[in-house]
């Protein structure tokens, strides 16, 4: 897929309804493969004008604004639990993969979907709610989606809903988790990680992250 042929406008919307939910029956993530004509540049560009694009839908919608809290590149080849990535109330979790030998997978789980509809989540799962899942995984395991295609040859975006289940949410966030098949610490899985907070529109952000640095750099975190 050509740079140039990539609908930002048609991308925002689907993932507007796919992410930014405000019930169960939409998944709260949306996964994006871009094929194998791309570059690292290439797909950290089309991860900003995706924000830039959702930031506009938010302004209309809620009056908030898309804000980054983080912009990283690094180099990951460690198994998470199930969780939700340290941010505002309202955020949202952009990760763009570039092409890797290293075989990995990626999971959702529906936390809101585990809290209301499974006899044996705690009482009061979402009042006392937690960033990282603790309970038995497989009282979990009906909520959970395994990213289907998962090619590691081609440049690829998940879109995540990353909120809290609080008050103040308009959309209902999921867990993520990682997993390494097989680790090979000689070769190289790289993740572009943006996350994008909703803010007030009249909230001031003292040291966002530098989204010129993000889109120009080559060097990679550990």
């Amino acid at each position: 897929m050509e740079i140039q042929s990539i609908n930002i406008k048609k991308l925002a919307k689907y993932s507007v309804e796919e992410v930014f939910r405000t019930n169960t029956s939409a998944p709260g993530f949306v996964f994006l493969d871009f094929g194998k004509n791309l570059n690292s540049y290439k797909l950290r560009d089309i991860m900003v004008r995706l924000k830039k694009e959702l930031s506009s839908f938010t302004l209309s919608e809620y009056d908030k604004k898309l804000s980054y809290h983080w912009l990283v590149r690094f180099d990951q080849q460690e198994n998470t639990p199930f969780h939700i990535d340290n941010a505002e109330d309202e955020s949202f979790l952009m990760l763009g993969y570039e092409p890797s030998e290293v075989t990995s997978e990626l999971y959702i789980a529906d936390y809101h979907k585990f809290a209301t509809n499974n006899e044996f989540a705690p009482n009061d799962y979402l009042r006392n709610f937690t960033p990282v899942y603790k309970e038995e995984e497989s009282l979990l395991r009906p909520y959970i989606t395994k990213i289907a295609s998962f090619h590691r040859n081609t440049y690829k975006i998940v879109l995540i809903n990353n909120s809290k289940p609080k008050p103040i949410a308009k959309t209902l966030g999921v867990f993520h988790k990682a997993q390494i098949v097989r680790q090979d610490l000689k070769k190289s899985r790289i993740v572009n990680s943006m996350i994008i907070n909703m803010l007030p529109t009249h909230k001031i952000i003292d040291n966002e992250p530098d989204e010129n640095e993000f889109l120009k750099t080559a060097l990679i975190s550990k």
